[in-house]
């Protein structure tokens, strides 16, 4: 089977739902949010051996490792969610080996290219560059990192799909952007390092909440107004600039220009129904 063809429908396939999600083609979305537009249950379990399965029967859910990291769970939500439109019954996605290469599954292959056009559609691409200024074929870590954010999806994932899905790279600027490692990349956007996970956000930041963990830190481009409690200033850092989640529960962000956003935090691999996730904890 031509795999451009596998690839086509998939695309297809992804556009469609987000539109059956009320969702434009040039914005991100919250993969969980669409799930359960869509009536899939979605849970986070900690299982290692797995990044998510997909059950159609009785009532179509998704579960997740919540021992993954956040791109990482965005993604497989997603190709999960594909397995349900595409009506492919029960999926296993297993972690395999690292010296183990899997044989080409067509199901598989489908799957992962709906993930990419529902998460990171090439019109929502393009445009998350153009309105910053940046230009795609000469991008640098550092933009690629704040793009990644603002798309929920990982480093190397969105450099990946800029260049094997969307061409809109080439192999060789690919390359150079592969020699950066996450951290690295994170660091340069920043200005400086730290082994927390920093979320880079601006007054472009629209259309989706802010999804983070606790003890994420967020890094503002402007300065803003907060309010909420599951997270706080960090003077230490950067003062009125950097914030830190500190427990779960949804604040709100807002700058002079008029700009607003919602931060949606919820625990540190979390396990349980995804609608809950960022529900406060409740003292005794």
């Amino acid at each position: 089977m031509d795999i451009r063809v596998i690839a086509r429908k998939a695309t297809a396939e992804a556009l469609r739902t987000r539109r059956r999600g009320d969702h434009d083609l040039d914005t991100p979305i919250c993969v969980y949010d669409l799930a359960k537009r869509l009536d899939v249950e979605v849970r986070f379990a900690d299982i290692g051996s797995m990044d998510g399965t997909y059950i159609n029967s009785p009532q179509p859910h998704i579960i997740l490792s919540s021992l993954r990291p956040s791109g990482r769970r965005a993604f497989t939500c997603a190709h999960e969610l594909g397995h349900h439109v595409r009506q492919d019954g029960i999926r296993v996605d297993k972690i395999l080996e690292q010296d183990v290469s899997p044989r080409f599954d067509p199901i598989e292959f489908a799957a992962d290219c709906f993930a990419g056009a529902l998460l990171m559609p090439k019109s929502a691409v393009e445009r998350a560059f153009h309105v910053r200024g940046w230009k795609i074929n000469g991008c640098n870590p550092a933009q690629v990192y704040a793009i990644s954010n603002y798309f929920g999806v990982g480093y190397t994932t969105l450099i990946h799909h800029l260049k094997g899905s969307l061409r809109l790279i080439s192999d060789s600027q690919a390359e150079r952007l592969l020699k950066v490692p996450p951290r690295q990349a994170q660091a340069r956007a920043i200005g400086w390092e730290t082994p927390d996970t920093v979320w880079v956000v601006d007054r472009h930041w629209k259309d989706r909440a802010i999804d983070v963990e606790v003890g994420d830190l967020v890094y503002l481009h402007e300065i803003s107004r907060l309010e909420g409690t599951c997270v706080e200033p960090t003077p230490d850092l950067v003062p009125d600039r950097t914030l830190r989640i500190v427990q779960p529960g949804i604040a709100r962000l807002e700058d002079d220009s008029g700009w607003s956003a919602f931060i949606r935090a919820s625990r540190r691999a979390y396990v349980g129904r995804s609608i809950f996730r960022h529900l406060e904890e409740v003292e005794d």
